[in-house]
């Protein structure tokens, strides 16, 4: 206690607080309820007592009370209540759908009504609580608070679970054995229907238990089960051969005997109240859905309030057993929402047509306006259509057919058609008439085939609706007859057949046989043929099939295909959208070559129809993907090569126009273009670095040029290979991508690399090579000595002279100098390789990278001439640099030096030298590409050997004497050159440089040893100054200074300062004969 007298909070003792909770949670409670009894009283709260206040959930009550009363809690039961919509039958089938509503569900909504209909507004309306059981009972709402019919229905509807009264399929089967144990082991004659002859049922009766039991176990219901549906179905207080002609209880073959069963069974006899609810619920929904059809026609898919309320009524009886667990049947708990149950279900009777005649209804109604459905014993409340229809098909698929985990399900029925006799007593019972069990026959091979497509179980499909169809064409009064359900059932078989069908023709990807596209051709037939059997049996229009009415059915089953295959990628992006594309490829193909196929024969323009829907769906999603894209990534790229993978595919499959096809194009082209351009810098690169890290060697023995221009190709080819990827995106601007790539490759590639060849082997600079004139006066005997003793010294080139003219050294001409020790005859003859390795691929690149289009070839080729000459050039100036580099460089010692630098004395003063050539030539063919290579700079050679020849005998320097009997051995030795150049075979033919073409180098020379060397020097000196020679004056001056006798020496003595010969004295360049 607290110095104010109060109880602190920490101060009260843990029971005390208990207890404090306790009573504010009563009175809490005690508030709620009185404040919401309107809204209260259609809820499962309407039989909590003050014990239950102890367990009550405060929380959940709260939120029931914000979900019937969202905008004030103290409403009545005309505010809105937002609640899912009670399902109804399904007219499209006809069956109890499934399964059944768990309990927790059901405590989750709100619940029972415990007035019969009449009374509805003005049973309940004493006091809240009953003083007899202190069970707090909810007012019912007056007249006033109800402002129509509609309103409350929709209300009644509101408080009851979705889909209550629904049997699971397995619940269903045991109903259905259920009802043939009551027709077949319960029944005697005397307890059918009056008008069947009691001779003429006794036949059906199973008398024989072997064959009941025979059917159970067809029925695959345990033996078990088997025992407790006989004691459950027994009459309480008899033994199951009781009398059934007991005038006290509806028939056996009633469907009120059911409802009597509740009213009085003994719920000791189960085991559990877990097995007790799921026998009670399975009577109470199969009475429950046994009724609505006597109350409405089940083709009625609109609203019924009848049937709400006797619904209510089943869930408050559902509820009450559940929760309040009642003792016996007799307990007020029970009896009381079962009474109400009992009595509305009985006006529902005294106002049926099916069990009235209408003056037999008025009389009933006037007399007994409280009749009990448990005391209608006028006549048995047979079990209407379609629930009769229903069990007899749950039924007879079990006759038919039986489970092998080996063979799937097999047929063991009558191939004919024929109900089986234990199943026939039964059939007459429901009132199936031959007709109906044909019918339910084409229903279970429907269900057959629905479970397993197999060829058997169609064939047997069609069998049965083709002799359905010839009934309907040749006696169609007994369709129609309204006494029957023949034409209602075979109605309401067409409408699932056609919802079946719809639903697989609809979304054919959900449709898992082994054949698709035969089968789908086959539900077209059958589709067909219902539509065509519909239309006989309806009074009002002819349905007709067309095309038309399968397009419908190839639209939707694209679209429900791509959507499930775009799903997962939702929403598309450049991150994903090739990963989709790629996936949705095969798919279309395996959709237009195996499921649309199937409806070739119902559409013949069905792969058409599919594959625009295909592109119609793929169009808008690609403008999301590509449409605000503005730069480059990977990502972009690798989805537009997706993209044009695509439209590959349709070009290939060519059904739609070009001009329908995605306008990928319009999206990517401008970014395309742009990564085009980009090329130029990475062609730019990538070309430096590739140059700069050969090394001018071969990749192997039989590979001969090197990794430069291996690398390059390879780069240049993934490029158009990426391009390539992205043709069917750019559609009709793809030829210019590909020649923008090409002249960017071309110029920055091909180009650059000619002109780097060019500067890293001097090939244009030939000149360097070639030594400068030694042509002097020859002096007098001593002086002549002298000059012999130098001339060793005296040979060299005109790059050697630029550098020694000069007191510094030029940078530039030292550079070159370098060069020339550092490329080696091998890397000459490398880069030759590779400049014909790029020839080469040049050709292939145009002939294989055209892409099958004339005009592009035309344009590549026409890109590529000028580059094709220019690497042309430059390899026959490299092969001609080679040439003259091994002879005038490389054996300039061996040859320039030497030759004729004595006076020739005997013939072959050659042989020897031309052999120090060899190691050279060895070099040229063991590295040239091809012999025919080879043998061209072998002819390059061979000319710079015959200038070297010339150089000797015209520019040799005053060591170099001549005569004119020396002719004879100058055109031996020129014999010898050719012998070794052509290189002849055993038969004489060349097989290196050929002789036309070594003829072609010589004829200058031949003619110069032949015309001028066999002439006198006064015949010279002559022709020198009357200018009749066919020879130059410098050519005619050149030999004359190689003369030592007196005349020539004279001559020369009196020209030094002549022009003529200043041309070709010491230091001047030399202009060879032979080119």
């Amino acid at each position: 206690m607290n110095m104010n007298g109060n109880y602190s909070g920490n101060n009260i003792s843990p029971n005390s607080r208990i207890l404090q909770l306790e009573n504010e949670k009563k009175q809490l409670l005690e508030y709620l309820f009185e404040t919401n009894a309107n809204t209260l009283r259609y809820s499962r709260y309407s039989t909590i007592n003050d014990k239950g206040f102890a367990t009550l959930n405060v929380e959940e009550l709260i939120q029931f009370l914000k979900k019937v009363s969202p905008t004030n809690s103290n409403s009545t039961i005309n505010s809105p209540i937002h609640l899912p919509q009670q399902n109804h039958i399904d007219s499209n089938n006809g069956k109890i759908p499934s399964p059944t509503t768990p309990l927790q569900q059901a405590q989750q909504h709100t619940a029972p009504l415990s007035s019969p209909q009449n009374s509805l507004n003005n049973s309940l309306n004493n006091s809240l609580i009953n003083s007899q059981n202190n069970v707090y009972l909810i007012k019912s709402p007056t007249p006033s608070n109800t402002s129509s019919g509609t309103s409350t229905s929709d209300q009644i509807k509101s408080l009851l679970p979705e889909n209550y009264g629904f049997l699971s399929k397995e619940q269903f089967h045991f109903s259905s054995y259920e009802a043939y144990l009551l027709v077949s082991h319960f029944s005697k004659p005397g307890d059918l229907v009056s008008t069947i002859k009691s001779l003429i049922l006794k036949q059906f009766i199973l008398k024989d238990l072997k064959e009941e039991e025979g059917f159970r176990i067809q029925c695959e219901i345990s033996k078990v089960k088997h025992d407790g549906f006989i004691k459950a179905l027994t009459p309480p207080g008899t033994s199951p051969k009781a009398s059934p002609t007991n005038s006290n209880r509806p028939l056996f073959t009633s469907l009120t005997y059911r409802l009597w069963l509740l009213k009085h069974f003994n719920f000791n006899m189960f085991d559990s109240q877990e097995s007790l609810m799921i026998w009670f619920k399975r009577q109470l929904y199969t009475i429950l859905n046994g009724l609505i059809n006597l109350i409405k026609d089940p083709f009625d898919e609109k609203d019924n309030q009848s049937v709400n309320q006797l619904k209510l009524y089943c869930y408050n009886l559902e509820v009450a057993l559940q929760e309040q667990t009642p003792s016996s049947c007799t307990d007020p708990i029970y009896a009381t929402p079962f009474n109400n149950l009992d009595k509305f279900i009985g006006s529902l009777f005294l106002k049926s047509t099916i069990l009235n005649s209408p003056t037999t209804n008025t009389s009933i109604n006037s007399v007994n306006s409280n009749q009990l459905a448990t005391e209608y014993l006028t006549k048995p409340v047979p079990y209407q259509f379609p629930l009769n229809t229903n069990m007899f098909e749950d039924l007879l698929f079990y006759s038919l057919f039986e489970f092998d985990d080996d063979d799937g399900i097999r047929f063991i029925g009558d191939e004919h058609l024929r109900v089986p006799p234990g199943l026939k007593h039964f059939a007459i019972a429901l009132k199936i008439t031959p007709t109906m069990e044909t019918i339910c026959h084409l229903n279970c091979f429907l269900m057959a085939y629905q479970a397993e497509q197999r060829e058997e179980h169609f064939k047997r499909l069609h069998d049965t609706l083709d002799s359905i169809h010839k009934l309907i064409q040749t006696n169609s009064p007994l369709i129609k007859d309204p006494i029957t359900s023949n034409a209602p059932l075979l109605k309401m078989t067409l409408k699932k057949i056609a919802s079946w069908l719809t639903k697989i023709l609809s979304d054919l990807h959900s449709y898992k046989g082994s054949s698709p596209t035969k089968e789908i051709a086959s539900a077209c037939s059958i589709y067909i043929q219902s539509r065509e059997m519909w239309s006989l049996l309806s009074t009002t229009k002819t349905i007709k099939n067309s095309e038309s009415t399968f397009q419908p059915f190839i639209i939707s089953t694209v679209s429900c295909h791509y959507q499930r295959l775009s799903q997962s990628f939702r929403p598309l992006s450049l991150e994903n959208f090739a990963e989709f594309v790629n996936l949705l490829i095969p798919e279309i193909q395996l959709n237009l070559d195996v499921f649309i196929a199937g409806f070739s024969n119902v559409h013949s323009k069905c792969k058409t129809v599919a594959l625009t829907e295909w592109v119609n769906l793929y169009s808008n999603d690609i403008k999301a993907v590509f449409e605000d894209v503005y730069f480059l990534s990977p990502m972009l790229l690798q989805s537009v090569q997706a993209a044009s993978k695509f439209q590959v595919l349709l070009k290939k499959v060519n059904l739609i126009p070009e001009e329908k096809l995605p306008p990928v194009k319009t999206y990517v082209s401008s970014v395309i273009g742009a990564w085009c351009q980009n090329q130029e810098k990475d062609f730019t690169k990538w070309f430096e670095n590739i140059f700069k890290l050969d090394k001018f060697t071969p990749l192997d023995k039989e590979v001969k040029h090197s990794s430069s221009v291996v690398d390059m190709f390879t780069m240049f080819y993934q490029t158009i290979s990426t391009l390539a990827k992205m043709r069917g995106s750019l559609s009709d601007n793809f030829p210019a991508f590909i020649l923008t790539l090409s002249a960017l490759f071309n110029s920055n590639c091909i180009l650059a690399y000619n002109s780097s060849v060019e500067t890293l082997t001097l090939c244009n600079q030939k000149q360097i090579l070639y030594p400068t004139s030694l042509n002097e006066r020859i002096q007098n005997k001593s002086k002549i000595r002298k000059s012999i003793s130098t001339s060793s010294n005296q040979i060299t080139t005109s790059l050697q002279i630029s550098s020694s003219s000069k007191n510094v050294p030029d940078p530039t001409q030292i550079v070159i100098q370098t060069k020339l020790s550092q490329m080696t005859i091998l890397k000459l003859c490398v880069c030759v390789n590779n400049l014909d390795h790029i020839l080469l691929n040049i050709n292939n690149y145009i002939n294989e990278n055209s892409f099958d289009d004339d005009s592009l070839r035309n344009k590549l080729k026409e890109l590529f001439s000028s580059t094709q000459i220019t690497l042309a050039e430059t390899v026959n100036k490299l092969v001609d640099f080679i040439g003259t580099r091994v002879v005038f460089y490389e054996c300039k010692q061996q040859i320039i030096e030497s030759l004729y630098s004595t006076p020739i004395t005997s013939k072959d003063t050659i042989s020897e030298i031309l052999e120090s050539l060899s190691p050279h030539l060895k070099i040229i063919y063991n590295n040239s590409h091809s012999i025919q290579r080879g043998n061209d700079i072998l002819a390059s050679v061979c000319k710079a050997f015959l200038q070297a020849m010339e150089f000797s005998i015209l520019y040799g320097g005053p060591t170099r004497v001549f005569q004119p009997k020396d002719t004879e051995y100058l055109e031996y030795d020129i014999e010898l050159t050719k012998d070794f150049f052509l290189d002849r075979d055993e038969q004489g033919n060349a097989t290196a440089v050929s002789d036309e073409l070594f003829e072609s180098y010589v004829v200058p020379l031949r003619k110069l040893v032949n015309l001028l060397f066999d002439l006198s020097s006064d015949i010279l000196i002559d022709q020198y100054n009357e200018g009749k020679s066919s020879f130059s004056r410098q050519t005619i001056l050149c030999v004359l200074v190689h003369r030592n006798d007196k005349t020539a020496r004279s001559f020369i003595k009196k020209k030094l300062t002549d022009s003529t010969y200043i041309s070709i004295k010491k230091g001047s360049k030399i202009n060879f004969l032979v080119k």
